[in-house]
């Protein structure tokens, strides 16, 4: 029985002393690993690691992506904007050109606003119901010409959140920056009519938005968005308003103060 306790002192004796000698070389480990650890949180913003990362595999371009690396803490976005509409009046075929302007309160949230002037042209259905209408009234059968509400601009207020992020390889040029975002707006549409006799400004409508996009921020002063929206108002014709809705995909480039 001695024996056996002598094999066991022997044992803990052994395991304790080889625990003592492996304990400095495991808190290196894990101290390095917490200064990776930390380092990691930076997501690409460290050099050291990119050029250890590259000496490893250095025919394998690396980029290494997490934390945000543009600041939209109280930044002011300008943009200018085109966009085309799907939806809305069958007779009329509309783009638009624009601008917005978004008060980042945070990363997550913004205010601002979307301006668009809409240019019109009939589409071919239009441009088919005109000239009937114009060949009738030619030929002595009166046809009343299709009266068209066309938009002429509209301003609107807007809410934004954005709930996920992510950054991009730009063609191994960089790492770009990315929020996925929604938003939600109200404001006002000015409206032009014409009934084939004449044209007139015919007034406004209440008009409300809903939506979302992707912004890039390319840089720290330079961004990029795309958005598409649902957007309704009432028209009015000489039959009385209508309800038109329709989606805009708008494309933007924009600077940050």
């Amino acid at each position: 029985m001695k024996i056996k306790y002598l094999f066991y002192l022997i044992y803990v004796v052994s395991f304790s002393a080889l625990l003592t000698a492996l304990m400095p070389q495991a808190q290196a480990q894990m101290a390095r690993a917490t200064d990776f650890s930390k380092k990691m949180d930076n997501l690409g913003g460290n050099k050291d690691i990119m050029k250890r990362a590259r000496a490893l595999d250095p025919d394998n371009k690396i980029r290494v992506v997490q934390n945000r690396t543009v600041n939209r803490n109280w930044r002011l976005e300008l943009g200018v904007n085109y966009g085309l509409m799907s939806g809305g009046d069958p007779y009329l075929s509309t783009q638009n050109i624009g601008g917005n302007i978004d008060l980042h309160i945070s990363p997550h949230w913004s205010v601002g606003a979307r301006y668009c002037d809409f240019y019109n042209k009939l589409t071919p259905e239009g441009k088919r119901v005109y000239n009937e209408a114009q060949n009738r009234n030619n030929i002595g059968n009166s046809y009343v010409k299709p009266a068209v509400d066309y938009p002429t601009n509209s301003v609107l207020g807007v809410l934004s959140f954005y709930p996920f992020y992510g950054k991009i390889n730009m063609f191994d040029l960089g790492v770009a920056q990315f929020d996925f975002y929604v938003l939600g707006g109200y404001g006002q549409a000015q409206f032009r009519s014409e009934n084939g006799e004449g044209a007139w400004q015919s007034g406004s409508s209440p008009t409300w938005t809903a939506g979302g996009g992707v912004g890039f921020w390319l840089s720290q002063h330079f961004s990029s968005r795309l958005e598409v929206r649902y957007q309704a108002y009432q028209d009015k014709i000489y039959s009385g308003t209508r309800d038109i809705d329709f989606v805009i995909s708008t494309f933007s480039v924009g600077f940050m103060l």
